[in-house]
């Protein structure tokens, strides 16, 4: 029998509650936190560097055309104000760049980490840190999982844009396609990625016959309410702990990894539930 929601939940908070008993561990996991936030604060900011630097320079600055370059006056054209804007939005912009590329990297790399830690919780028995190269590569492996299942919908998406998006009706039914995909791939996606961790074989993610086979045990829309569930839990936590200002963000960054292993847990738990249930079935008069 597949384990139900609320059972689920209980057993998982209570694995993650006696996970890790090592303090050092804890804030190995805190950091790698906080640099994946980090990392995507960077990339945010560096964008909305760019964006401001360019309206500033559309707006602050003349637009002239190369007649009038020609017969303006040579003093204005040295005008230092002017020059001192240009230099800054030249400046703003190289920073800007700096910022994406430094949080990219930091996303990446500790994001693929972060990944790789709940590559462990998938794969059962107790969790240890350690062998981070080992973590890395499995945290690497799990996101090209992620890319490759997510082509489909990339796909879509890129065609679908190409429609007459002037058209409302068009558009409302190009987003409810994507969603409806996205919805799939995720589906996929999640049972793919748990049986890699427990197979710790890459092409076992792509056992596409034994995927469905294991959605179907727990059927469609149980998966489905599942991942609702878990994500409005994790989703209530964040929003209230982001309307604290300060005490509530430092909580946020040092709860992160807790809620990461708990929702881990909780995925693997409904897999093993369903492969358990596949086998005694067959036994069942």
């Amino acid at each position: 029998m597949v384990i139900g929601i609320v059972e689920n939940l209980r057993s998982s908070y209570d694995f993650t509650n006696k996970a890790l008993t090592s303090f050092v561990d804890w804030l190995i996991l805190i950091f790698i936190s906080l640099m994946v936030l980090t990392g995507g604060l960077l990339v945010a900011s560096g964008i909305f560097g760019l964006i401001m630097s360019a309206m500033s320079s559309y707006y602050g600055l003349p637009m002239m055309s190369a007649d009038s370059m020609m017969m303006a006056d040579p003093m204005m054209m040295a005008d230092p104000i002017s020059s001192s804007m240009t230099s800054a939005f030249a400046m703003t912009g190289i920073f800007s760049v700096g910022f994406i590329g430094l949080g990219l990297i930091l996303a990446l790399v500790f994001g693929i980490l972060m990944t790789g830690v709940q590559i462990r919780v998938y794969r059962g028995g107790e969790l240890t840190l350690g062998s981070y190269g080992g973590m890395f590569l499995d945290g690497l492996l799990a996101s090209i999982i992620c890319l490759v299942y997510f082509i489909p919908y990339i796909i879509i998406s890129v065609l679908l844009n190409f429609g007459p998006m002037m058209n409302l009706a068009y558009v409302i039914a190009a987003m409810i396609i994507e969603i409806v995909v996205m919805i799939i791939t995720m589906l996929f996606y999640l049972m793919a990625v748990v049986r890699f961790a427990k197979a710790q074989k890459f092409g076992a993610a792509f056992q596409i016959k034994e995927i469905l086979n294991i959605i179907g045990t727990i059927g469609w829309l149980t998966y489905l309410a599942n991942i609702i569930v878990v994500g409005i839990v994790i989703m209530v936590i964040y929003f209230i702990l982001i309307l604290i200002p300060l005490v509530g963000w430092g909580l946020l960054v040092a709860i992160m990894p807790f809620l990461m292993i708990w929702e881990a847990k909780f995925f693997s738990q409904l897999y093993e539930s369903a492969t358990t249930s596949q086998e005694v079935e067959p036994a069942s008069p």
